[in-house]
């Protein structure tokens, strides 16, 4: 069964496009562009997650809608918005999203975010995974680098390009990385793609090929012996054993 996702967006051609993609990428897509038709499909369409727009033409009413399913919904939405200033980060931080996208946005940006929420949902570790308006919980250095794993998570990872993000010494950042986070720089990068790896494998028709690519792996070959290092079995393996 097609994983069911809502889309909550009133610029019309970006709703679209979007829908196209996930068309594509096998998911059932419904669209709605107001607080009450959002509301209304909780019940009706009953969606597994949702993309959601900050500004629906009345301020950020998404920002209520957020609310709304923080508190009264366990369904994992991400915010999609142009604002990328504090205040706004400020605001959507309390509602608890499971991460957002910036406008202009890519195709891997939005089924990688899904892709990964959905994943932490099902695994019941979406609290593990740092958000990157988590203030408190990290300190600054390594939230800073958390952040750029988030964001570069379809990218090869450098534990040295960490080093730089953080501002820190390498034998500081390695310290208090494992310190804070209860893994190596290392290990939290390979897991988390292979996090992703995996829903892909579950929830999407990329090849084995693209998901490898997607994830910054060079080669077929490197990219399916970690993920048999991670989960004992091949890709393909995998994806006939657990696919939808």
């Amino acid at each position: 069964m097609k994983t069911k996702i809502l889309i909550v967006e009133d610029d019309f051609l970006v709703a679209y496009d979007i829908k196209l993609i996930l068309d594509k990428n096998d998911f059932d897509v419904q669209l709605c562009d107001t607080y009450d038709s959002c509301i209304k499909n909780l019940n009706t369409f009953k969606p597994e997650f949702i993309l959601l727009d900050i500004n629906l033409g009345k301020g950020f009413e998404g920002i209520r809608i957020g609310s709304y399913l923080n508190l009264k919904s366990e369904i994992p939405f991400i915010y999609i918005t142009a604002y990328t200033d504090v205040e706004t980060l400020k605001k959507i931080q309390t509602t608890k999203p499971a991460g957002y996208l910036s406008k202009p946005y890519r195709e891997i940006d939005i089924i990688n975010n899904i892709s990964l929420a959905l994943y932490n949902k099902k695994t019941g570790i979406g609290n593990e995974a740092p958000s990157v308006l988590e203030e408190n919980k990290y300190s600054k250095p390594i939230r800073l680098a958390l952040e750029y794993i988030e964001t570069n998570i379809n990218q090869e990872i450098k534990t040295d390009e960490l080093i730089r993000v953080s501002g820190w010494s390498k034998f500081h950042f390695i310290r208090e990385f494992a310190k804070e986070v209860k893994k190596t720089p290392y290990q939290y990068v390979f897991d988390k793609k292979m996090q992703l790896a995996s829903s892909k494998l579950r929830n999407t028709y990329q090849t084995i090929k693209e998901i490898a690519f997607d994830l910054g792996y060079t080669s077929n070959s490197s990219f399916t012996n970690a993920f048999i290092k991670y989960s004992g079995e091949s890709p393909s393996m995998y994806r006939r054993k657990y696919y939808k």
